[in-house]
């Protein structure tokens, strides 16, 4: 307790001194618990909206589709390949989407221009496909999510051709409004002659991702696979997880059905690298922010403490005369650090986690800050960031900063423990 005492004393004895180093500390890890939740916030956003850009957490296809997407890799019996998958992903899984990419040529008047179209089933897509959010659509409907028995792949239309929906700078290109008819050609499966089918543009969305906007068509999968004579054939089942730390879990669940199927997956993090690498440098970035405040922490109570050590040699000299053991004055020094430090730290992340639940529930509007909105990997990312935090990752911190004061403190402490009474005393005469 006496060692307790007087490390308290000290602290209060020397309250500019310590004050400043206090200051310094709270300040430094306020920030850094703000742009952790921030950052890791930004990540959730910036994963969450590429995987709802016509991609999916994971991403099971035959195999050779990654390589070579032809219509000659398709996964047969895609209803079938769909209850299997569900079946095999089990509750990992909030959703198994089917869907059927062809590169295509998109005609409108004289305007042809080379397109990826997608087949879809509407209803599936609309709780995971950024596309299929009405939100999206600025012109029009999204794809009806009720499509007839007897008119598989149609939609209620003045013309009753079968719907599509594409990006707004293909709409501009092709020169076309809602309601308008729109003709893709493909080659179908088995080579032979060109395909060629009408649709009626039922939708133009605005997802802000170039190639999407500019390439990208979306249409009924039943459709799709008559005018690709696929069958019931689709390119890849695109799997969605409520977390996306289960991603590496729900990949050994599956295996077994890969193995038996001959198919294979492919995570987001490998069907959209640009993305990860956007994810793995802000990461980074961020790492590198950790490390920055950790060295400000860690200096300014080593300065405290030398500082402290250097102006107390005749204390420390009288104490020891009077009898006190070194182990004494070794504690003294060590929990003066310990208290600056966490008490310090313990301010700090009060004052983060206050500024991490106003982000966490009003968000951060980057357009409003920056006047201009954010890009990461070809994504562009929602204007609007929410804080996330993961207690485990700051609490890591907070005892590092901890375990390195106690380091740095461990010498002077020595030191000070070692002085000889008299040369300690007159030292300071």
């Amino acid at each position: 307790m006496l060692a307790h005492r007087l490390a308290l004393r000290n602290l209060l004895r020397h309250r500019r001194r310590s004050g400043f180093t206090a200051a310094i500390i709270v300040i430094t890890m306020a920030l850094l618990t703000c742009f952790q939740g921030l950052s890791d916030g930004g990540h959730q956003a910036m994963i969450q909206v590429g995987v709802r850009m016509g991609l999916g957490h994971l991403i099971l296809s035959q195999q050779g589709h990654a390589q070579d997407p032809s219509l000659e890799r398709l996964i047969a019996k895609g209803p079938q390949a769909l209850e299997q998958s569900r079946a095999a992903a089990g509750t990992l899984a909030s959703s198994v989407v089917p869907r059927l990419r062809l590169s295509a040529m998109a005609q409108a008047g004289a305007q042809q221009i080379a397109v990826t179209a997608s087949g879809v089933e509407p209803a599936l897509e609309l709780p995971v496909s950024g596309i299929a959010d009405s939100r999206a659509i600025i012109l029009g409907q999204p794809l009806p999510t009720l499509i007839t028995k007897a008119s598989p792949g149609k939609a209620p239309a003045r013309s009753g051709l079968p719907p599509l929906v594409l990006g707004e700078r293909l709409a501009k290109a092709l020169d076309v409004r809602i309601g308008d008819r729109v003709t893709l050609t493909v080659k179908p499966l088995g080579g032979g002659e060109f395909a060629r089918a009408a649709f009626e543009l039922h939708g133009i969305f605005r997802t802000g991702i170039q190639e999407l906007d500019a390439f990208w068509v979306e249409l009924p999968l039943e459709a799709a696979q008559g005018l690709t004579s696929a069958a019931q054939g689709v390119s890849h089942l695109a799997l969605y997880l409520e977390d996306e730390r289960q991603l590496a879990a729900l990949q050994q669940q599956l295996q077994p059905l890969l193995e038996a199927r001959a198919w294979e997956a492919q995570a987001w993090t490998q069907a959209a690298p640009e993305l990860n690498s956007a994810v793995a440098m802000d990461a980074a970035g961020m790492a590198l922010l950790m490390v920055i405040v950790i060295v400000v922490v860690v200096a300014g109570i080593l300065n405290t403490v030398i500082m402290s050590v250097l102006k107390r040699h005749r204390e420390f000299g009288v104490m020891l005369a009077l009898g006190s053991s070194p182990g004494l004055i070794v504690r003294v020094v060590l929990l003066e650090s310990l208290y600056l430090a966490g008490t310090s730290l313990l301010l700090g992340l009060l004052l983060g986690l206050a500024a991490h639940w106003h982000f966490a529930t009003e968000g951060l509007n980057f357009r409003e800050v920056f006047g201009t909105g954010l890009e990461a990997g070809g994504v562009l990312l929602p204007e609007r960031f929410y804080s996330l935090l993961k207690p485990l990752k700051l609490a890591g911190v907070a005892t590092l900063i901890l375990l390195l004061t106690l380091l740095v403190s461990l010498y002077p402490a020595y030191k000070s423990g070692r002085l000889k009474p008299i040369e300690a005393i007159k030292h300071h005469a």
